[in-house]
């Protein structure tokens, strides 16, 4: 595995296959593409087979049929290629294809069946480095923590990152990625098993291992640190010491990078997670994945292949777009180096290709670069990545990085906390949101795409919230007031009354309540100097607790 200034960032790339009469015992792994889907028996007609009720729900929702690219290969074309000691990694229904284990002997032979398209070599087989099935770790139990250096009791070390896409203002009204499922697809989870960070979400069933792509288990609490750092970003949630963009959303842990080496197979990887993400009803997928070099440089990229359909990775990341998920892949970081573009499958249409930011909404000079090969912007997106806090190797230990790695699922686990908001939207919907509020929507580049989103902004107009679009016309400099409508009237005696601004710091609290015309008019005093920003009225009802987000420009 080659590190990127997050640690454990991967990019890797795909190519031509070598010949295939080479003699050799050595086993390696390839790409068969079947012609056809005839005689299988499975059938559009039949999709609980092929996918579970919240898959289908998520569809139904975005109107997105069920169509022949879901079936599975036809089983009978999978025995088929059991010849001349030929194994079967996986398969790929989107592409209509499986990946083998095979000497080249083996590959050979498979050429010539009637039902195969093409044979490809995508690297070496790796030796399985872990124990198959290892048992999951207790969770320890009664353990304390030194106290926080932090000053915010809440995100801790996290407040900055999480501020600059506006999280906080959405986590303190409520929502943190509730009924959201967010599908994390790397190198492997090493001690996210035990470290405290996940313990709420593990604790409540939100954290589940999925399945290890590469060594065929369920185990994917090994291996590389790399995902837990990326995890965290988004699933922490350990107050006072950091708290992630989505602490409330589900977990699906998937294992697709082998970290023993660097070929092409892991491509194939990443389209088999992110199948399977689908089929069970994954809404996010984040993958901190990106791939230009292999250990086999004949295998390498080159820039003409970054056009949206030319890698294998980048083919099934466009069909991944098209189930109604949102998928965030790094951009990769290659920006200060001789190649500067970005990876595969980044370049792939519909999903989003995240660049990363530094503290002050720059450029990170390490973010990948755009265009396309055909021609489109590149990344789309940005998010904070540069210097990030994440979680250490062991206990509460905290850690800086860099790399696309992080901005991109910083801007996953927001996608998932702005659409717990809204759950019945559906992807396109949430996404045209989130470029709306971006900073450079109407002036996109290839540095920055088009920009990094403000959350709450999104938040407030995909809502299209009464009375809380606009507070300025409420804002009385020389009384140093503000005025609020309020949506309801039935304002509970003595009940919970706060202003607090974007970050969720209290601005003012116990505010007064005048009726006009039938309308409750909430007045907040003392407020000299209000700056221009997003603030949110926290007000206690008869009903409950409702939350009014506006700007003050």
């Amino acid at each position: 595995m080659r590190p990127y200034r997050l640690v454990f960032f991967l990019l890797f790339g795909i190519a031509s296959s070598p010949t295939l009469s080479a003699q050799t015992v050595r086993l390696n792994k390839y790409w068969v593409e079947f012609t056809d889907k005839k005689d299988s028996p499975y059938c559009t007609c039949r999709p609980t087979e092929i996918l579970s009720p919240r898959a289908l729900a998520r569809r139904t929702k975005a109107g997105i049929a069920v169509v022949d690219n879901d079936l599975p290969v036809n089983p009978d074309y999978v025995n088929g290629l059991k010849i001349n000691g030929v194994q079967i990694h996986h398969t790929s229904r989107w592409l209509n294809a499986a990946t083998v284990i095979a000497d080249s002997a083996g590959a050979a032979s498979l050429v010539s069946l009637p039902f195969v398209k093409k044979v490809q070599y995508v690297g070496r087989h790796i030796k399985y480095r872990n124990q198959p099935n290892l048992p999951t770790r207790p969770r320890p139990s009664g353990v304390k923590y030194p106290q926080p250096d932090s000053k915010d009791p809440t995100w801790g070390y996290a407040t900055l990152q999480n501020s600059l896409l506006g999280i906080p203002t959405l986590q303190m009204a409520g929502y943190k990625g509730q009924g959201i499922w967010i599908g994390v697809m790397d190198g492997g989870f090493f001690n996210a098993d035990i470290m405290p960070f996940f313990d709420s979400v593990a604790l409540q069933g939100r954290l589940r291992q999925g399945w290890d792509f590469v060594e065929h288990d369920s185990t994917v609490y090994e291996d590389a640190p790399h995902g837990t750092a990326v995890l965290s970003t988004m699933a922490a949630n350990l107050p006072g010491y950091m708290v992630g963009t989505a602490p409330g959303a589900t977990y699906l842990l998937i294992k697709t990078e082998d970290i023993g080496g660097e070929f092409p197979v892991e491509e194939a990887n990443w389209i088999a997670g992110a199948e399977w993400a689908d089929s069970i009803g994954v809404d996010v997928i984040n993958a901190s994945l990106g791939y230009n070099t292999f250990n086999d440089t004949t295998l390498n990229h080159t820039y003409a292949d970054l056009d949206g359909h030319s890698s294998i990775a980048a083919r099934g990341a466009t069909i991944a777009a098209q189930k109604g998920m949102i998928i965030c892949n790094a951009a990769g970081n290659s920006g200060s180096e001789r190649w500067r573009y970005l990876g595969v499958p980044a370049d792939a249409p519909g999903i989003i290709a995240v660049g990363a930011v530094d503290l002050n909404l720059k450029h990170a000079k390490f973010s990948s670069y755009g265009p396309t090969a055909d021609g489109r912007i590149k990344p789309d997106l940005c998010a904070p990545g540069d210097r990030m806090i994440v979680a250490g190797n062991a206990g509460s230990n905290l850690s800086t990085s860099s790399g696309t790695s992080l901005a991109s699922p910083m801007m996953a686990g927001s996608m998932a906390t702005l659409w717990s908001a809204y759950p019945d939207k559906t992807a396109k919907e949430i996404l045209a949101a989130v470029f709306q509020a971006a900073d450079q929507t109407l002036t996109p580049d290839n540095e920055r795409g088009y920009g990094v989103p403000d959350f709450t902004e999104a938040w407030i107009d995909l809502g299209d919230l009464p009375d809380a679009r606009d507070l300025s016309n409420g804002y009385d400099a020389k009384k140093s007031t503000l005025s609020i409508a309020l949506p309801v009237v039935d304002v509970a005696t003595n009940g919970l009354i706060e202003l607090r601004n974007s970050v969720g710091q209290l601005i003012a609290s116990g505010g007064s309540i005048q009726s006009k015309k039938k309308k409750k008019i909430l007045i907040f005093s003392k407020l000299d100097n209000l700056k221009p920003g997003v603030y949110v009225a926290l007000v206690q009802t008869k009903t409950g607790l409702i939350r009014i987000p506006g700007k003050v420009k």
